[in-house]
């Protein structure tokens, strides 16, 4: 019997019900024989029979459950229940441990009514046998009866159930002292009190009192989690401060793990209260008592529940509340949370700062980052905005150049720009837009147009020029560098053959060329000079770029004609100035191609003039060929002069020419150059109205006394054509001025006797002849007869004379 009914718990409590109906009859037969034969046996061992029966009925009871059929389990439990006086400790366990079960599986689905019927009769049975008499295993199982018997009567939900189980704590109280598994029952019946009446202090007293005696398991402290929540459903103050108390345990606990859910859970809970600062410090401080820092897993769970809550606080403008969540979500407990998260914290806290217009508290929240937040380029943003409001030049250049090293720098180099402009701060506008310059080549497509850029530039570099105290001479030299970085762009443009390089239409070419040329014209007394020049130089470039078909080319000749003639003046008054031989050489250079440029413009463009017009553009054009025919000079180019005169031929200006000739004339030019380009010169002044006898006179003996030195056969072809202009002008009103054909002819005879007292006796008979030839056109005749004399004597004596 006693095999036949272990076998058949077996089969129930691995829910073998057909095995287990098959062993029920054998067990059934067996009941029946003891029945009979109980009456026969001695006291002992009827008595043991009686609690077989009862085990027998029990387990009848237990098959019926298992097989749903609570009726007839409730009837076998009735044919039981005489038997229950004949109960050993022994049997009275078992039987107690079956009825358990039932009432467990029936509050598992949450019958309670009827689970409460059969944990009151398993609570029967065990405690129908004295304390002492149950075995180790039983009082345990009592105590596991009395608990799931207060948690099902508090599962009910009716007043009655409750008064009962607050009377079965009290009883264990008293019997068990303060338990844990007391602490617990006294949990859970405060947890089915009304929450009008629910008394978080003494519930947080039950809590306080488990984390004391805390086992360090697993179980317990998931146990105490749930019931902290629990806790924190009906008083979150209250569960907060338990949970601290519990953290600061934790702390000294080898457990790494529960200190970090529990720190989480605590981040949690602030985030579902009502905001306040003085909860945000309480879990400051509690957080202070942490020794070491949390995993990086810890920690970033820990942020990402206050990053919700700072995002709602900020996006409602509560920016000291935001402010105080970013404080703690930067606390050093979560320092492994990464250096991206660090630095999106640190930029929330300067926006804090900036939106409550405290620039004191942004500068300490930026001269405090690190250098990973340093390197985002929206954080170098909002500290731009810092460092405009606050005038820190350094800082600001700093800004821009870590947002200029951003892939997507274009949006926040335009936003500094904006701000710069929005602060009046012009200089660092210009320095944001020059960086918009430099990334030009790495921005997407479309997403910035370059001549706009420009434009901005080059409008507020004006402005700044404007202001009463500003560095004219930086402002200029940046100004003539962004219209030379248009001139490069448009040569870029014009080796590019992609579509999106095509940003200079033709009214963005007119906007710069005419902006330059105004700027150049209404400095020009003004600026350097050599500010000037690069002006001017960038307004031809860019008109040069001008489509063929952009139509009448009027206003452009003239203005590309004008700034050639403006150009040339100024590289040869710096030229003329200039120490450094070679930079001298370069301005000269440069200016010859400047007059080149206007000599190819002319012709297309004169015809269109009107006369006075025309008058006017011939004298610039003699004025700029006069320069030419200096720098030449300078550049030792002879071959060029006799060109640039024939250049000047048309414009019959003999200002230029004059100019022409005493440059020459002071210059040490080469024998053939200086003469066949002093006839040139000469020959043209002599065909215009305004020359006359003195003046040729003059160049005449300029020229001979230049060229006796280098080239006397040269010097005796002047000798000839002084002789030639002298007749013809003895006839005329205009004669040749006396003294000059005195010089030349003494001159000209002291040459001879040079020649001859070289033992050149021929070469010396020509120069003295004709020298006595024009001594002859002197009005009184001394001078010639003087010569002759001299002659004479010279040809008798050997050259005593």
């Amino acid at each position: 019997m006693r095999l036949g009914l272990k076998v058949l718990r077996n089969c129930v409590d691995s829910g073998e019900v057909k095995l287990a109906g098959m062993v029920v009859q054998t067990v059934a037969d067996y009941k029946e024989w003891l029945k009979t034969s109980a009456d026969n046996l001695p006291e002992e061992e009827a008595r043991e029979c009686q609690c077989l029966e009862l085990e027998y009925f029990i387990m009848r009871t237990a098959m019926c459950w298992v097989e749903n059929r609570l009726d007839v389990a409730e009837h076998m439990y009735t044919k039981a229940e005489p038997l229950r006086q004949f109960l050993t400790p022994e049997y009275a366990e078992r039987l107690a441990d079956v009825l358990y079960e039932i009432g467990k599986s029936l509050s598992k689905r949450n019958d309670f009514t009827i689970g409460i019927k059969w944990f009151e009769r398993a609570n029967d049975v065990i405690n129908g046998q004295g304390l002492e008499q149950l075995s180790r295993e039983g009082l345990e199982l009592r105590l596991a009866i009395l608990q799931a018997l207060v948690s099902a009567l508090l599962g009910a939900g009716t007043p009655d159930g409750f008064e009962k189980a607050k009377n079965y704590v009290g009883f264990l109280e008293a019997e068990a002292g303060n338990k844990f598994v007391v602490s617990l029952l006294k949990l859970e019946l405060l947890q089915k009190t009304p929450a009008e009446v629910f008394d978080s202090e003494a519930y947080s007293v039950v809590l306080q009192y488990i984390i004391r005696n805390f086992a360090s398991s697993d179980s317990g402290f998931k146990l105490i989690m749930h019931h902290i929540r629990k806790l924190h459903d009906k008083s979150p103050g209250a569960a907060c401060a338990v949970l601290d108390d519990f953290i600061v345990a934790l702390g000294r606990a080898a457990n790494g793990g529960w200190l970090e859910k529990a720190v989480v859970t605590r981040m949690w809970m602030i985030t579902n209260q009502r905001d306040s600062v003085e909860t945000v410090n309480a879990a400051q401080t509690i957080l202070g008592h942490l020794a070491k820092p949390l995993s990086a897993e810890a920690a970033v769970a820990a942020q990402a529940l206050l990053w919700k809550k700072l995002e709602s606080n900020y996006g409602q403008g509560q920016y000291d509340l935001a402010e105080s969540w970013c404080q703690l979500s930067l606390h050093k407990v979560f320092y492994n949370c990464g250096a991206a998260n660090s630095s999106k914290l640190e930029r929330k806290l300067l926006m804090c700062a900036l939106a409550k217009n405290s620039l004191d508290a942004a500068a300490s929240v930026i001269n405090k980052m690190s250098q990973q937040s340093w390197k985002e380029p929206m954080t170098a943003y909002l500290a731009f905005k810092v460092a405009i409001r606050l005038e820190d030049r350094e800082m600001a250049e700093k800004c821009l150049e870590t947002v200029g090293q951003a892939p997507d720098h274009v949006d926040y180099l335009g936003a500094c720009i904006a701000e710069s402009q929005k602060a009046g701060d012009i200089m660092c506008a210009i320095s944001a837009l020059k960086k918009l310059q430099e990334k030009y080549e790495y921005a997407e497509p479309n997403t910035v147009h370059l001549p706009a850029l420009f434009r901005c530039s080059i409008r507020l570099l004006n402005l700044l020029a404007e202001r009463p105290a500003a560095d004219t001479s930086n402002i200029v030299t940046d100004l003539c560098g962004e219209f030379e970085a248009v001139v490069l762009a448009l040569e870029r443009q014009k080796g590019d053959s992609s579509a999106r390089r095509k940003l200079f239409t033709v009214d963005e070419l007119e906007w710069f060329s005419r902006n330059a040329y105004n700027l150049a014209l209404k400095n020009t007394t003004v600026w350097e000079l050599r500010c000037v020049v690069r002006m001017l130089t960038s307004c031809v470039n860019i008109i040069s770029h001008f489509p063929a078909d952009a139509g009448p080319r009027g206003e452009l000749s003239l203005k590309t004609l004008f700034s050639h003639f403006v150009i040339s003046s100024a590289l040869v008054a710096l030229a003329r100035t200039q120490d450094n031989v070679e930079r001298q050489r370069e301005d000269y250079a440069a200016m010859r191609k400047h007059v080149a440029a206007f000599d190819n413009e002319l012709p297309e463009y004169l015809p269109q003039l009107d006369e006075q017009l025309r008058d006017d553009m011939l004298r610039k054009h003699a004025t700029i060929l006069a320069f030419d025919f200096e720098a030449a000079i300078a550049l030792k180019q002879w071959e060029d002069l006799g060109v640039i005169v024939q250049r000047a031929v048309p414009c019959r200006n003999i200002t230029a020419f004059q100019a022409m000739a005493d440059g020459l004339l002071r210059a040490q030019a080469q024998g053939q150059a200086l003469y066949s380009t002093m006839r040139k010169i000469v020959n043209e002044i002599w065909v215009l109205e305004s020359f006359d006898a003195v003046k040729l006179a003059k160049y005449t003996r300029c020229l001979f006394q230049a060229t006796l030195p280098l080239d006397d056969g040269l010097a005796m072809r002047l000798l000839d054509e002084a002789c030639s202009k002298a007749r013809e002008l003895r006839e005329s009103e205009a004669a040749w001025p006396e003294e000059e054909l005195e010089w030349m002819a003494t001159t000209s005879f002291n040459h001879a006797i040079d020649c001859y007292s070289a033992h050149e006796i021929e070469r010396a008979k020509k120069w003295a002849t004709k020298a006595i030839n024009l001594a002859h056109y002197c009005h009184d005749g001394t001078l010639e007869e003087i010569l002759q004399s001299k002659y004479l004597r010279l040809s008798l004596d050997g050259g005593s004379a």
